[in-house]
């Protein structure tokens, strides 16, 4: 499992569901994973990027 948003703990297969259950932009990835939504991706990241 990929990693996508390290603040939120969100994998590249949730944002893959999302999309399949009818997200169809960034704002409905958000609000559906939740994902981006703590702003510490950077910091938490494990290389620090």
């Amino acid at each position: 499992m990929k990693t996508i948003c390290y603040c939120s703990n969100v994998s590249e297969q949730e944002i893959i569901d999302a999309i399949k259950g009818g997200a169809r932009n960034l704002s409905d990835i958000k609000k559906m994973t939740g994902a981006c939504t703590i702003g510490r991706c950077k910091e938490l990241h494990p290389k620090g990027t």
